[in-house]
């Protein structure tokens, strides 16, 4: 009987003898030793770097697809966030945010509300009441006002008025025969109270000053005595308009002449004084 070991060595020896080299280390060399495409130039550097840059252009393509994904969505929520701005600028409304880009389909044009225009409200004086004890007088009165057919031309606060500062209906009789019915209240009691009479005020009237002249210039000059000589001179030489009542009061009483007013405005001295500087002038002149 034979042993089972002996008759498996040699074959097991042949085996292994055939196959011995299959079993080697393995190593880097060795594979590319191996390879089909063995190229004994192969210059193992070169192909590494290859291998690097082709690695390197695959991952900046990545880097760079992930940078342009993001500025779009960057830009798009930028858009979002100044659309929804504007829209709120704009009550919400994008028939408005559209006009006020691209404005009206109306013709063209875009319309733009006028601003509120601004006013003062003014004092309304308060009706004068006569005073008590005085009842049957002031009846009197609007009966001789009535009489006088000047209840339609005066109200009914300027009739008090009149009574309460002592104003005759005579006189004011003789203000609407003059043609002076425009006169306010307060210019018809300033000028009574003053003295100021009708014949100076149909003077002014007739000079054509009159309408010009606020109710204390006329007094002003009826109560100084300005001539209407003085005042035609200062009209003719063109400083009638621009000189106050105060001025032409104080160039009249201290004798100022056109002439030395004509001097100070050639030399371009004029503008730049007040009247106590020309007063003064004048009189170190003389």
């Amino acid at each position: 009987m034979k042993q089972f070991g002996s008759n498996l060595r040699p074959t097991y020896k042949c085996y292994y003898m055939r196959n011995k080299d299959k079993y080697k280390q393995y190593t880097f060399d060795n594979d590319l030793e191996r390879g089909k495409d063995h190229d004994p130039n192969f210059d193992l550097d070169e192909y590494i770097r290859k291998q690097s840059q082709e690695s390197g252009q695959i991952n900046a393509h990545k880097v760079a697809v992930e940078e342009d994904g993001s500025q779009f969505k960057n830009a798009i929520l930028i858009f979002l966030v100044f659309a929804a701005a504007f829209l709120w600028a704009n009550n919400w409304s994008p028939t408005q945010a559209w006009s006020s880009i691209f404005g009206s389909n109306s013709g063209g044009i875009t319309a733009t509300a006028p601003p509120a225009p601004s006013f003062t409200i003014p004092d309304i004086p308060a009706p004068v009441i006569p005073n008590v004890g005085n009842e049957s007088g002031f009846v009197n009165y609007l009966l001789e006002i009535n009489e006088a057919g000047l209840d339609e031309i005066f109200s009914s606060p300027a009739q008090q008025a009149f009574y309460q500062t002592d104003v005759p209906v005579s006189y004011l009789s003789e203000l609407i025969e003059a043609g002076y019915q425009d006169l306010r209240y307060p210019a018809i009691i300033a000028y009574y109270n003053s003295d100021v009479s009708l014949e100076y005020l149909n003077t002014l009237k007739d000079a054509g000053y009159l309408e010009d002249l606020s109710y204390p210039a006329v007094i002003a000059f009826n109560n100084s005595g300005v001539s209407l000589e003085y005042l035609n001179t200062l009209d003719e030489a063109g400083y009638l308009e621009s000189l106050s009542y105060p001025a032409v009061i104080a160039y009249f009483n201290t004798d100022v002449t056109v002439d030395f007013l004509n001097q100070l405005r050639d030399n371009n001295l004029l503008e730049n004084m007040n009247y106590p500087e020309v007063i003064s002038a004048f009189n170190t002149d003389n």
